[in-house]
């Protein structure tokens, strides 16, 4: 696994009082979170999501089946990264 850097304190603390106020906003937030946490962090953003799912390793909103006991659904993951 790749290193991440530290994390400078004084971004950390602008990034929790910029988001501390978000309250149960996540619908309308967790993309500009996410992507700003992944700036935060020095890792990617995630890419464009594409038609064929089998190609989408590292985007927003993957679609996964989920299975329990004999029964499957579909559902999302807000921020999917193949083998993480």
């Amino acid at each position: 696994m790749d290193d991440v850097p530290p994390v400078d304190a004084k971004v950390m603390a602008g990034f929790i009082a910029r988001w501390a106020d978000s309250g149960a906003a996540e619908r309308a937030n967790y993309q500009l979170f996410l992507s700003e946490l992944c700036d935060l962090l020095a890792v990617p953003r995630p890419d464009p999501a594409v038609p064929d799912n089998e190609r989408n390793a590292y985007v927003f909103e993957r679609p996964v089946v989920f299975q329990d006991d004999e029964a499957s659904s579909t559902g999302r993951i807000d921020l999917y990264r193949r083998r993480c």
